[in-house]
């Protein structure tokens, strides 16, 4: 994918989100495109393992009983959490959104 840092700014981009990829894109290298893509990545891998967690709870709901039931839903909470804030949720979000609208 062929990335501009203009077009990264019209899509809702600012200047700190710039410079956060591009001291990522400096320490371990790499193009600007694949790193809008591989964050773009995180983002629908964090919807997985969300979606994944939700469903598992609701089969908690209906087939557990209730101390397995808080017990399960504070652990996938708590998995969910550790997800999200492993990458930069914001920036993912940012670059999800660019490559959705952008892709070739």
């Amino acid at each position: 994918m062929n990335v501009s840092e203009e077009a990264l700014l019209k899509s809702g981009f600012n200047s700190s989100d710039l410079r956060k990829i591009k001291n990522n894109i400096e320490s371990y290298g790499g193009k600007l495109g694949e790193a809008v893509q591989d964050l773009a990545n995180k983002f629908r891998v964090l919807i997985w393992i969300s979606s994944a967690c939700t469903l598992v709870f609701i089969f908690l709901l209906l087939f557990a009983s209730e101390p397995t039931i808080v017990g399960g839903g504070l652990s996938l909470l708590i998995a969910v959490i550790i997800v999200t804030f492993i990458q930069p949720p914001v920036l993912a979000w940012k670059s999800w959104r660019y490559w959705r609208f952008n892709r070739v």
